[in-house]
């Protein structure tokens, strides 16, 4: 709300010892601030997640690995922060502001526009509650859509959940993540694409080499907008293409809220057998694609559905 985008507290503290559900809990919430750093004085003891035990290890990688599949989420908000002085996290009432129930919300907040986190704070506690906006929602990453918006309710919470919901209408640019950024830049992308109840969503994507301070300058980037219309076709634009360097290809496409049974899936007009519906959370998945998203200035992805 400052101006000051990049941040974040020293997860799991900086000054006293702290306690394995604790850390456990910030990890998972700290896997959602811009700026995420595990960080304490050197008196205290270690907290780093190979100190506790493997269950506890397993569970903070699971919120590292969300963290990093969102990068190229989260590298094209850095950027409109810095190009458009747009905020990276923001809190509820930014979005809802005709919406009182927000006003007093600080328990949760908002990534960008299209991410709802809503982290549990209180020990020995598996439940939070939390308020769900008028709007689509569905649960992340499994694409359930919720069923209850507009009020406030218990959201189940144990020790290895962090509740993230995406909101409808929006389209987030994923990757498969590597075993740091810089092995992970050539991996696969993929669009979580969770449609609005008009049935449209928009995103983009911007990329570059992760390290040039002028690539702007020198227009070594890519750029990328998405959109989804009439419930069915998903619209991939390169507006811009001048950084060749890594790949970028499209591996996966997941669709949220598609309410009627698939009969056909088309790419770039052909016939393209391999996907998946998911009939009780009516979820589309258009897998294997081996898509070059560099190679067209516009490409199609286009499913039909029963009656």
């Amino acid at each position: 709300m400052f101006g000051i985008t990049h941040v974040g507290a020293d997860i799991c503290g900086y000054q006293r010892d702290t306690t394995e559900e604790l850390c456990t809990r910030w990890m998972q919430l700290g896997a959602f601030y811009p700026l995420m750093r595990n960080y304490n004085d050197l008196e205290q003891k270690d907290q780093d997640p190979a100190s506790f035990s493997w269950e506890t290890q397993q569970i903070m990688k699971q919120a590292l690995m969300m963290r990093y599949s969102l990068i190229p989420f989260w590298y094209t908000l850095h950027h409109e922060a810095t190009m458009k002085s747009k905020t990276i996290v923001q809190p509820l009432f930014s979005e809802y502001i005709n919406d009182e129930n927000t006003y007093d919300i600080d328990r949760q907040f908002l990534v960008g526009r299209a991410l709802l986190v809503s982290p549990n704070l209180l020990p020995e506690s598996d439940s939070v509650h939390a308020y769900i906006p008028q709007d689509v929602w569905y649960e992340f990453p499994s694409g359930v859509k919720l069923n209850s918006v507009g009020l406030f309710i218990d959201l189940y919470a144990p020790i290895t959940k962090l509740n993230v919901h995406v909101r409808g209408g929006f389209i987030i640019p994923m990757q498969i993540p590597g075993d740091n950024l810089v092995l992970g830049r050539g991996n696969p992308f993929t669009l979580l694409v969770a449609q609005s109840e008009s049935g449209t969503a928009n995103g983009n994507l911007f990329w570059d080499d992760g390290d040039s301070i002028d690539s702007i300058e020198t227009k070594t980037y890519n750029y990328l907008e998405f959109s989804l219309t009439d419930f069915n076709k998903l619209t991939i634009n390169t507006l811009v293409s001048n950084y060749k360097d890594s790949a970028m290809r499209l591996d996966l496409v997941k669709i949220l809220g598609v309410n009627k049974f698939v009969t056909n899936v088309t790419v770039n007009g052909k016939i393209y057998s391999n996907y998946l519906y998911n009939i009780p959370d009516q979820v589309l998945v258009v897998y294997a694609l081996d898509l070059d998203i560099l190679a067209q200035s516009s490409q199609i992805i286009q499913w039909t559905t029963s009656i």
